[in-house]
């Protein structure tokens, strides 16, 4: 029979003042949560944490996976590390107008890896469910083709009159895996879906997702584990750029979720099976763009008024350090795709900002009836976005920066590594 458990550790920041994404704050808001599960059969055990964070490096990820392995015998290569894409943390990465908190990030990994391993010992028999369902009302694409045929990021104000309609669809589905008790009794939910998660941005909260979880665990049973696994969300946001006057709270975001989850698993079926469990991953090589052509495309003033303007000012468009940072790696990044198999229900995880649809490629393409992508996941390369979106100036996702840097069939590449690895499932 399948065994699995749930843990959270409390990562909210303990000094202040503290630097988060933009801005330096002395309170909290909402506490901050490194949120796992971990799952095991006959032959596999296999653990996942998802932080309270915007982003999780892939060296973060290494220091989180190799402190879990020391606490409990569990290989590294089988722990899933993600973020939830909260931008309401602590400055867990740098930017050119901030600095990491490097102290927080110690603290961090110490409590996910404790997450982790508190998970793994508290391993019980369990059954688990997949099923999942739509939620349209939370998340939209939030880039807009132009009458001019640019694409602008979350236009507002004057920038609207020139837009014709959104760039392109979003995925609406809720992934919810169930794993109950074998009495029937629920143990913990792993909720999957794509949106970014902005609310708050530079303040300490854990945003919609932090209210996901917080309300199903009100609802259905406070001791009951909720995992987060935010699936592709680079064009993706909880906010109707076209009804500008509809702008949802991280409650009203979090709660529609949460309601979404509920109504779906109580359309699951009673009766629940074991399951296999299951997870390989691949290491593979990408390289970066031209910088330099890059940077002279960057001079146009067409993309330049196409972009975050905030950004400009704030020196985030540093083509210098992009050319060293390709000499210093080599022209190119290495990253790893991840699959794993909870009993029906398999998953993708990939190290970046992927665009919506390639995870819609990925769901098409698997051979698996329930097929789920998760982002943000093992790091992390910046935006993936597609090459038909590359082909339209402006654009913060496409715009080349050192958030959008890899090459422009990064994204295909990355989907094919993901599908070879899903078939071996």
């Amino acid at each position: 029979m399948m065994q699995a458990a749930f843990f959270e550790t409390d990562i909210t920041p303990t000094y202040f003042p503290i630097r988060t994404y933009m801005r330096e704050v002395t309170e909290v808001i909402d506490p901050l949560y490194a949120r796992a599960a971990a799952f095991q059969d006959a032959g596999t055990l296999f653990a996942m944490v998802a932080l309270d964070v915007v982003i999780v490096e892939a060296g973060i990820v290494a220091r989180i996976r190799a402190r879990a392995a020391e606490r409990f015998d569990i290989p590294a290569s089988n722990i899933l590390v993600c973020g939830t894409h909260n931008h309401g943390c602590p400055a867990v990465i740098e930017r050119p107008s901030f600095k990491r908190e490097d102290a927080y990030i110690d603290f961090m990994i110490e409590r996910a890896a404790e997450a982790v391993a508190g998970a793994c010992r508290c391993l019980r028999d369990a059954c688990c469910t997949v099923a999942s369902g739509f939620e349209t009302q939370v998340a939209f694409n939030r880039r807009f083709l132009t009458r001019h045929g640019h694409v602008v990021t979350q236009p507002g104000g004057e920038a609207l009159k020139n837009v014709l309609c959104n760039e392109n669809v979003i995925d609406p589905e809720v992934g919810v895996l169930r794993i109950t008790k074998p009495n029937g009794d629920l143990l913990g939910l792993v909720v999957n879906f794509g949106c970014h998660a902005c609310h708050q941005l530079g303040q300490l909260t854990a945003g919609y997702p932090g209210v996901l979880c917080n309300t199903l665990k009100a609802h259905l049973g406070e001791d009951i584990g909720v995992v987060f696994l935010n699936g592709p969300c680079a064009n993706v946001l909880h906010h109707n750029y076209l009804a500008p006057e509809r702008r949802a709270s991280k409650e009203q975001t979090g709660g529609l979720l949460a309601s979404r989850v509920e109504r779906i698993l109580a359309d699951m079926p009673p009766e629940a099976g074991g399951g296999t469990i299951n997870a390989v991953s691949k290491q593979i090589r990408l390289p970066y763009r031209d910088f330099a052509e890059a940077e002279r495309r960057f001079a146009d003033p067409v993309v330049q008024a196409h972009v975050f303007g905030g950004l400009i000012k704030l020196g985030w468009y540093d083509y210098p350090s992009l050319k060293e940072m390709a000499k210093r790696n080599g022209g190119g990044e290495d990253l790893e795709i991840q699959a794993f198999r909870i009993g029906d229900a398999v998953f993708a995880a990939m190290p970046a900002e992927y665009f919506m649809e390639f995870g819609l490629r990925i769901k098409e393409q698997s051979e698996h009836v329930k097929t789920f992508v998760v982002s943000l996941a093992n790091g992390w390369v910046g935006y993936v976005p597609t090459q038909e979106a590359h082909q339209r100036k402006g654009g913060h996702e496409t715009t080349t920066a050192l958030w959008s840097k890899m090459c422009f069939d990064a994204g295909d590449r990355m989907a094919d590594t993901a599908l070879e690895l899903l078939h071996t499932l």
